[in-house]
């Protein structure tokens, strides 16, 4: 039993890192404001949680800066920043949590640019097929 509880629980640390990944990718990719420092950009990242503390995460700088400032590299930190004090609010179980981190990138929303909103989508739609197919595969492998 123990050896089939590790199993899953890696088949199911990789089936959200993947959604994570796949949600940063996006978020930076599909963004449509103008990010004039980077700063927003690179404070897209993800934290996987497992019963309150931080198994995996993803906050690396992407964006190169267009202009020169004492801001620049703070996206990174306001990123993980907020992504940590939500994780720390987890109780059991598995959490993914995907983060804009700038103070910001609400306000950015507001003005009908994308920011978090078509990783959000992809997440909607993706997740509950990658979960289902990953319980079929644990059922499929533990009783065949």
């Amino acid at each position: 039993m123990a050896e089939y509880a590790v199993r899953v629980h890696w088949a199911t640390v990789k089936v959200l890192e993947y959604i994570g990944e796949q949600c940063v990718t996006l978020a930076r990719e599909k963004g449509t404001y103008n990010d004039i420092t980077g700063n927003l950009r690179n404070s897209i990242g993800y934290v996987l949680v497992k019963n309150g503390s931080i198994i995996s995460k993803n906050f690396e700088a992407k964006v190169e800066s267009k202009v020169v400032s004492s801001a620049n590299g703070k996206g990174i930190l306001e990123g993980e920043a907020l992504a940590t004090e939500l994780a720390s609010r987890v109780g059991k179980g598995y959490a993914l949590i995907v983060v804009a981190g700038m103070h910001y990138a609400h306000y950015v929303e507001t003005l009908n640019k994308d920011v978090l909103d078509s990783a959000e989508r992809w997440a909607d739609e993706q997740v509950p097929r990658l979960m289902q197919r990953l319980k079929t595969q644990i059922y499929n492998t533990s009783f065949s």
